[in-house]
């Protein structure tokens, strides 16, 4: 897919003046006002790019809500929005306005160009003039708990300061400033353009809560528990002091998310008189709390709904209410973790973890329209081009404050579960071309011992190399749990890497490359076989290791191919026994089993495994198995058995 040409010679970014450095800080809010000739035609359109999201006015009306994506299509670049808005404007003179959140931090999706900036471009029009000034009711209302790796902070306002109107045609900014021109457009440190991949977000209409509870906390506060109708991505919204009564300046408004592993929050400082506002910042939650100072007479409560801009489908469904409620919470689950990346979860860091973006991609042709692909051939792009200098990959990326590679999330992206599994439904060959240099890169890092066995990188390895000047090593982290065999883990998922890149050599015609890349698999298999298969067990293990033999190890020896299909019976009875793996390693734990015949235990297995979910009466699936554990209750690498259902229960798959 070819680059679009971007900003014409002239664009200059649009920086707010700051006299001092000091002043740019985390969490800024500034609002841009310029005049739009439209000419004779009336069509026209913006291009816009900004770190770090924008409102969009044209006219007095809101055009566009959150605009922007999180920076790093490559790890000096930015995305663009291309708009068009001939129906928002006439010939002749229009006024535009934009409303810009600068995030002012690093994020594990996210990385700072270091300075609030504003790029425009008309195509059909001339932009005369530029005003530009801090909104002085925003401000960063702190975490819930500790967000270092989220970018975004939480969305705080302060009714008392604010400039109602400064979004109308008429308003008068002549005591505003005018912006610093700074660099062309591509210009450090906002860096390469590239134009956004994916469309812009669903924005549903303002709705009122499934049920509201009101209770008294005995502290001065009317507790407001609102329940949403399922677990969704949602901005808050609230009417206050209605005519009679009095809204209290200065009293503030707490609004928190219920789920445990939210940081964000949203805070509200009430001015006298009505008023009603609605939140720009999206939280993610199936029930919010409304902590309401006594003093303030709330007159209605309210949400507005959105979501990345693809459909759910119909999709797995049979005579069983327990498969067919697991399909339906991890469609929910994966809807959850769309947004500007794939993310493990919206609550805690919103992060493109690689392993679980593999999981999620395998579900994704089944639960989402097309649109959902869009947001697929992304994450590839951004997790081989951030790929370093020395081969490695590494993730979550894009990022600004995550230095670890974490080697087997990473073996698994160039699997047969990643690019090749995206062409096989999507029939991108592009995607392919792009990504396999990169991939067989990655492959090429991985070292074998005296023995013929990969060389196992630790957990922080001893001497980290430095990427611009930070330490970042590795991250030996396979799964969630105990008793987790790491090294024969680790050359399974080689194998399976190995494989992978093959089938993309295979691709794009690359037949020497991948006959090379099977023989190496091959060898591994056959060393593997000799050093970890343990015939007195029948099962596959490091040397005295003294647990039980891993499920994980023994679903990874079928699926790499590993294991001879005359030890399968025996693997077969460990996986019946052991149940360590997370719901990470469970997808492949299950499919093992679709692999080797024995589907009526997968899913007897999946519903043991699942049955605190299934009976919880949430709309959405955890990071954990029990609820107790610290986790998430929004992980959709726990719906991977939703693919296993299509393809190897209904039998739905591409060939």
């Amino acid at each position: 897919m070819s680059e679009k040409k971007s900003f014409s010679g002239n664009a200059r970014w649009l920086i707010p003046p700051v006299p001092e450095q000091s002043q740019v800080s985390v969490s800024q809010w500034f609002v841009y006002r310029t005049d739009l000739h439209v000419k004779a035609t009336g069509d026209c359109s913006l291009k816009i790019a900004v770190d770090s999201k924008y409102w969009l006015y044209v006219n007095g009306a809101l055009v566009l809500r959150e605009g922007g994506l999180k920076r790093g299509p490559v790890p000096d670049g930015s995305y663009y929005d291309v708009l068009d808005i001939s129906e928002f404007v006439q010939p002749g003179e229009n006024q535009i306005a934009v409303l810009l959140w600068y995030f002012g931090r690093h994020g594990f999706a996210h990385r700072d160009s270091e300075a609030p900036g504003l790029l425009m471009d008309a195509d059909g029009g001339d932009l005369r003039g530029w005003k530009v000034r801090q909104h002085p009711a925003y401000f960063d209302a702190g975490y819930v708990r500790d967000g270092y790796r989220l970018a975004e902070s939480s969305v705080g306002f302060d009714a008392r300061h604010a400039h109602d109107e400064w979004f109308q045609p008429e308003y008068d900014d002549a005591e505003w400033s005018e912006p610093v021109r700074a660099g062309k457009a591509g210009a450090l440190p906002w860096g390469q353009l590239e134009e956004r991949p994916v469309p812009q977000w669903q924005w549903g209409e303002r709705c009122e809560y499934e049920e509201i509870d009101r209770q008294d906390d005995g502290a001065g506060y009317w507790v407001y528990r609102c329940k949403l109708p399922y677990n969704l991505f949602f901005v808050p919204c609230l009417e206050v002091g209605p005519d009679g009564w009095k809204a209290a300046g200065g009293s503030a408004i707490e609004i928190i998310p219920t789920l445990l592993s939210n940081c964000l929050k949203a805070v509200y400082i009430a001015k006298d008189g009505e008023q009603s506002f609605e939140f720009p910042g999206w939280l993610a939650s199936d029930e919010v709390v409304y902590r309401v100072p006594k003093d303030v007479s709330v007159r209605k409560l309210s949400y507005r709904k959105t979501a990345y801009p693809a459909a759910l489908l119909d999709t797995f469904s049979c005579d069983d209410p327990e498969l067919n409620r697991f399909c339906e919470m991890a469609q929910r689950t994966l809807m959850l973790t769309m947004r500007d990346n794939f993310m493990d979860c919206p609550c805690r860091e919103r992060a493109q973890w690689p392993g679980d973006f593999v999981i999620q991609l395998a579900q994704l042709p089944y639960a989402m329209s097309t649109e959902g692909q869009l947001l697929a051939r992304k994450a590839f792009r951004e997790l081989f081009r951030w790929q370093r200098p020395d081969g490695t990959l590494y993730g979550p990326v894009p990022e600004g404050n995550w230095k670890m590679e974490l080697p087997a999330q990473m073996l698994a992206v160039v699997s047969a579960h990643g690019p090749w599994l995206y062409w096989m439904h999507t029939g991108d060959l592009e995607l392919i071309k792009e990504v396999f240099p990169a991939a067989n890169r990655y492959v090429d890092v991985w070292e074998l011992d005296g023995r013929g066995l990969v060389k196992y990188r630790p957990q922080r390895e001893a001497t980290p190399v430095k990427v611009d000047g930070v330490e970042c090593g590795g991250w030996d982290w396979l799964d969630w749990g105990e008793r987790i065999d790491q090294e024969v883990l680790l050359n399974m998922w080689t194998i399976c890497a190995l494989e992978g890149v093959a089938l993309m050599a295979k691709c794009i015609g690359n037949m020497s490359k991948h006959a090379e890349l099977r023989v190496r698999a091959d060898r591994l298999r056959d060393v593997v076989n000799r050093e970890y298969w343990q015939e007195e067990r029948g099962a596959y293990a490091t040397e005295d290791w003294p647990h039980d033999p891993d499920d994980r190890v023994q679903a990874m020896a079928i699926l790499s191919g590993t294991a001879p299909e005359s030890r399968r019976p025996q693997l077969l009875e460990w996986m019946l026994k052991v149940q360590q793996a997370s719901p990470y390693m469970e997808k492949y734990v299950l499919e093992s089993l679709f692999e080797i015949g024995a589907g009526c235990e997968a899913i007897q297995r999946l519903k043991i495994r699942y049955k605190a979910m299934l009976d919880s009466g949430k709309s959405s699936l955890w990071e954990f198995f029990y609820e107790d554990l610290d986790g998430t209750f929004n992980h959709s690498w726990s719906g991977g058995p939703m693919a296993l259902l299509v393809e190897k229960v209904a039998g739905v798959f591409p060939l």
